[in-house]
């Protein structure tokens, strides 16, 4: 049986470029977030967080953490 025991909202922002023109990204966790919360929910949260940072946002995820234990 899974618990949830954490979720994480993570933010990937360009930071800038590599010696070969791509684009380079550094991650911001924002952790203890709700559980029940929607895709949607956390994708509108992540976006809003992501308008306070200096560089643009690359992408949103979420992570969930769950304890597995037998019964």
């Amino acid at each position: 049986m899974a618990v949830k025991k954490n979720v994480e909202i993570i933010i990937k922002v360009e930071t800038g470029t590599t010696s070969t023109g791509k684009a380079s990204y550094s991650s911001r966790s924002f952790g203890y977030i709700n559980p029940s919360l929607s895709e949607d929910d956390i994708l509108d949260i992540g976006q809003k967080i992501a308008g306070l940072q200096k560089y643009n946002l690359g992408s949103v995820n979420r992570q969930d953490t769950a304890e597995i234990a037998a019964e």
